[in-house]
C-alpha cells in the first residue's frame, strides 16, 4: 500500500512538471467562444438587421400581378343576372400601391428595431457577464485543490525527512518505538489526504473544461490567478440598469407607435392591364386606371385606450423591478464590501500564527535530535501548522471570490 501511494505522489509530481499550464484568460477565451447562448444573441441581431430591411421594404411600391378569367355560363331560367357577371370576366393586370406620407410611423417602426436590437446586446453582455463569473469562480475553486495538494506535499516531505532522524533516535533509545509508529501513521494520512485532494482536482477540473466548453480532458495545472478590484460600482452603467432604460424607451415608443396607428392614411395606387367580358376583345381593351386611398379610423371598441394601459402597467412594472434591483445592489454590494474587509482581517491573522508557527517547527526540529521534546508535540504542532495553512489557502481563494463577485456584481 505504501509504495502505491508513494508512485501516486511522484505520479503527481511528474504530471505537475509536464501538464500543460493554462491561466484564467484562457478558460475566459474559450468559454465565450464556446457559448452557443453568445452566438444565438449574435444571429438575432444580425436577423435585427433584416428586420430593418423588411420594414423599409414594406414602404417602397408594391407591385403586383393579378391575373382573372371568369365564364358564368346562362341557360333558360338558370345562370347569373348578365347584367351582373357580363357573362364572363378576364383580366391580368399589374397593381402599384405605394403609401404616403408615412415618415413618422417610419420611424417609429426603426426606432422599435433598434431598441430591440439594444436590448439584445445589454441580455449579451448579461450573458457575458454571467458566464465569466462562473468560469472565473470554477477556475478558483480548481486552483485552490491544487494549492492544498502542493502544501500537502511539502508537509508529507517534512514528516519524512524526520522519519529517518527518528529511526536513528528510536533505536539509540532516545525515542520510543509508538512514536515511530505514530509518525508513520501521519506520514499515511498525509498521502491519503494528497490523493483526495488529486481526485477532486481532477473532478473540479473537468467541471471547468465541461463550463467552458473545452471537449480536450487531458491534465492541466492552473497558473495562479492575477486577480484586482477594477468593478467602479456605478449603478448606471451596470447592464441591468442599461435594460432599464431601454424598455422604458421601448414603452415610450409603443404608446407613440400607437397613436399613429390611428391617424389618417393615404395611398397612391395605379394599375395597367386588360379587362374584358369577352376574349375576343381582349386587344380592344388595354388601359390603366389610378387613384388615392384614404383611410381614417373612427371607432373600434376602445382598442386604442386599452392598448395605451397595458404599455402603462408595463411601465409600471419596469419602475418597480428597477426601484428594487437597485435597493438590492447596494445591499449586495455592502456585504461583499463588508466581507472583503474581515476577510483580509483573517487571513492577517492566519499569516502572523503561520509565522509563528514555522518558528516554532524550527526549533521543534533541532530539539529533536537532541531528545530534548516529545516527538508526539511535534506531530501536533505540524498538524496545526497543517490545519491553519489549510485555512489560509480556503481563506485566500474566498477573497479571490468575493473579489470575483464584485467585478462582475451587475
Amino acid at each position: 500500500m505504501r509504495r502505491k501511494n508513494l508512485l501516486a505522489i511522484v505520479l503527481f509530481l511528474t504530471f505537475s512538471c509536464l501538464a500543460n499550464a493554462q491561466s484564467l484568460d484562457y478558460y475566459l477565451k474559450k468559454g465565450l467562444e464556446n457559448s452557443p447562448l453568445l452566438k444565438e444573441f449574435n444571429n438575432q441581431l444580425l436577423s435585427g438587421t433584416l428586420d430593418s430591411l423588411l420594414t423599409n421594404a414594406t414602404y417602397k411600391p408594391q407591385i403586383n400581378q393579378v391575373s382573372q378569367a371568369l365564364y358564368t355560363p346562362v341557360g333558360k331560367n338558370i345562370g347569373y343576372d348578365e347584367a351582373i357577371t357580363n357573362g364572363g370576366n378576364y383580366s391580368a393586370l399589374l397593381n402599384l400601391i405605394q403609401p404616403l406620407f408615412n415618415k413618422r410611423i417610419k420611424e417609429g417602426q426603426f426606432r422599435d428595431i433598434s431598441l430591440a436590437n439594444q436590448s439584445i446586446g445589454v441580455n449579451a453582455k448579461l450573458t457575458e457577464t454571467d458566464l465569466r463569473l462562473g468560469i472565473t469562480a470554477q477556475y478558483l475553486t480548481a486552483y485552490a485543490d491544487f494549492q492544498q495538494i502542493r502544501f500537502f506535499q511539502s508537509t508529507l516531505k517534512l514528516l519524512k525527512e524526520e522519519q529517518e532522524i527518528l529511526k536513528s533516535l528510536v533505536d539509540q533509545g532516545i525515542y520510543l518505538q509508538t512514536d515511530r509508529i505514530n509518525l508513520a501513521l501521519s506520514i499515511t494520512n498525509q498521502e491519503i489526504v494528497i490523493k483526495q485532494g488529486m481526485m477532486q482536482y481532477k473532478n473540479d477540473l473537468g467541471l471547468l473544461n465541461f463550463i467552458c466548453g473545452i471537449t480536450d480532458q487531458s491534465d492541466a495545472v492552473l497558473e495562479k490567478p492575477e486577480m484586482m478590484l477594477r468593478n467602479t460600482f456605478d449603478i448606471n452603467n451596470s447592464p441591468v440598469m442599461m435594460k432599464f432604460r431601454i424598455d422604458s424607451l421601448k414603452n415610450i415608443n409603443s404608446r407613440q407607435l400607437i397613436d399613429l396607428n390611428y391617424r389618417p392614411k393615404l395611398s397612391v395606387f395605379a394599375d395597367a392591364g386588360f379587362m374584358a367580358v369577352l376574349p375576343e376583345n381582349i386587344p380592344h381593351n388595354f388601359g390603366t386606371s389610378f387613384g388615392l386611398n384614404f383611410a381614417l379610423p373612427i371607432y373600434d371598441g376602445k382598442q386604442r385606450k386599452i392598448l395605451q394601459d397595458k404599455t402603462l402597467l408595463t411601465e409600471n412594472s419596469r419602475m418597480n423591478y428597477r426601484h428594487f434591483y437597485s435597493s438590492q445592489y447596494r445591499q449586495r454590494l455592502n456585504q461583499l464590501t463588508e466581507q472583503l474587509k474581515l476577510t483580509d482581517d483573517l487571513i492577517l491573522g492566519i499569516r502572523s500564527q503561520l509565522s509563528e508557527q514555522e518558528k516554532l517547527i524550527a526549533i521543534y526540529k533541532v530539539e529533536i535530535t537532541r531528545g530534548l521534546v516529545r516527538f508526539i508535540d511535534f506531530l501536533a504542532t505540524v498538524n496545526n501548522y497543517t490545519l491553519a495553512k489549510n485555512n489560509l489557502t480556503i481563506s485566500e481563494m474566498n477573497r479571490l471570490q468575493i473579489i470575483n463577485q464584485m467585478n462582475y456584481l451587475k
